[in-house]
């Protein structure tokens, strides 16, 4: 995978928590995917995220974190459960239930975040201004 990953499992772990050795893995291709997809992102806003990172820290420090989130939602969902909303188990007088944010597990970015990067929300408008030209009886008319 060509580009640069924004961030490492060592990030994500003092960012969110330790890892465990069989989440190292994931969370390195998750880092890499999202990172590129992030790329992906704004290049279709026309930035170029590898030179703009480059440039400022700030900016950097803000991709760091929206990948970092993306793939820490991603993770929030474990592997071995079904990709379901709710799940619940009980054993004798006990239970437990679980509601998922996101059951199947997918890397995402959040609007918002999209939008503190610049790569989201900046549409501008424009207007074209009719011609007028004046009628037989010398009112400007469109």
């Amino acid at each position: 995978m060509a580009g640069t990953v924004y961030a490492t499992t060592d990030d994500l772990a003092t960012f969110w928590r330790p890892l465990l050795s069989t989440e190292e893995d994931r969370a390195d291709s998750l880092l890499e995917f999202a990172s590129s997809r992030l790329r992906m992102e704004a290049a279709k806003a026309d930035i170029d995220l590898d030179a703009k990172v480059s440039e400022d820290e700030d900016y950097a420090a803000q991709v760091k974190l929206t990948v970092m989130e993306a793939v820490k939602r991603a993770m929030l969902t474990p592997i071995d459960v079904p990709p379901v909303d709710n799940y619940s188990q009980a054993a004798g007088p006990y239970s437990e239930n679980f509601k998922f944010t996101n059951p199947s597990g997918d890397l995402w970015f959040k609007k918002a975040e999209l939008k503190a990067l610049g790569i989201m929300g900046n549409q501008k408008l424009g207007s074209i201004t009719p011609n007028t030209r004046k009628d037989i009886y010398g009112e400007q008319s469109i």
